[in-house]
């Protein structure tokens, strides 16, 4: 079967043909994975001249060694690729390679939206940079890739919720160690009077009262200072203010108890302080694009 990757030429943005070599043995074309294309297969050569892609697109080199160029700095150098070796290419990131020999791969690619939607990591006004990386062994990389075949495999058996967990882990080992994200993170700490042990202190105390009504002042009180400097000072360390890192919080638990069989919407709603149910859904579906229902029926199908 032929490839549903999308390439796209760099200068004018039209679809590209270089995929159309792409020879895929194996895929999760069947299933639905919004977001997530998944294809193992074989390629006689594959010349992809100045092309995009919109995905995080990890391909990872199979069966044996490969010779090929690829463009760096304006030059074509050489480079040789073994089993298990993995190229990662970010959305929208230029590249153009020469290879005159048979390759063996499995890709996997997902797209920019939803690689960062499912991130566990608090990404908010960050401006992430993401660098293309050639020949990376990266066990954990190659461990969740081999994941995706084998659910793939079973046919999507284990769920969504699964998948959003595969996706998750990925994303967020991915973003760790291969983009600045650390760096502005430690930008962000550097700037607050507060550390990691009065965030941790907060937590703690939402996770204890995450169905109550949480404010402001009670949390500054927690940390021994006035509402307006912990509102400062928390903002400088997380990216968040307390209400949009409560909201956070409430949301992300949501989304565990919605993956239970037989979940109750109203009850949720209430158990984690929602002023009532239509909040508790105008809220939810702001942040992750579905109402509860909604969410709720594609988890647990």
């Amino acid at each position: 079967m032929k490839s549903q990757l999308q390439f796209f030429d760099f200068e004018s943005n039209a679809p590209s043909d270089c995929g159309e070599v792409l020879e895929i043995e194996f895929s999760n074309h069947a299933l639905s994975w919004p977001g997530v294309v998944l294809e193992k297969g074989s390629s006689p050569h594959f010349y992809p001249n100045n092309v995009y892609t919109p995905y995080f697109y990890f391909a990872m080199a199979l069966e044996q060694d490969l010779n090929w160029q690829i463009e760096r700095e304006g030059h074509m150098a050489d480079l040789k690729t073994s089993p298990g070796n993995i190229w990662i290419n970010p959305p929208r990131t230029p590249f153009t390679h020469d290879i005159s020999e048979p390759c063996y791969f499995i890709i996997l690619a997902i797209d920019e939206a939803t690689f960062l939607a499912q991130s566990p990591l608090n990404l908010e006004g960050m401006q992430l940079q993401f660098l293309n990386n050639y020949n990376v062994l990266d066990e954990t990389i190659k461990g969740i890739i081999e994941l995706f075949v084998l659910e793939a495999q079973a046919k999507g058996r284990n769920g969504s919720a699964y998948l959003n967990n595969l996706l998750g882990l990925l994303a967020s080992h991915y973003i760790q160690n291969y983009s600045n994200y650390l760096d502005l993170k430690h930008s962000q700490q550097q700037n607050s009077k507060f550390d990691q042990a009065q965030i941790d202190k907060v937590d703690d105390y939402i996770q204890d009262n995450l169905g109550r009504s949480i404010a402001v002042d009670d949390l500054a009180e927690l940390l021994g200072c006035s509402k307006f400097y912990f509102l400062r000072e928390f903002k400088k360390l997380v990216g968040l203010t307390p209400y949009q890192y409560l909201m956070d919080k409430r949301l992300a638990h949501a989304k565990q108890l919605l993956t239970q069989p037989k979940a109750n919407i109203s009850l949720i709603a209430y158990e984690l302080g929602f002023n009532d149910q239509s909040h508790f859904t105008r809220a939810f579906k702001n942040h992750f694009g579905l109402t509860p229902g909604q969410f709720a029926k594609k988890n647990t199908d």
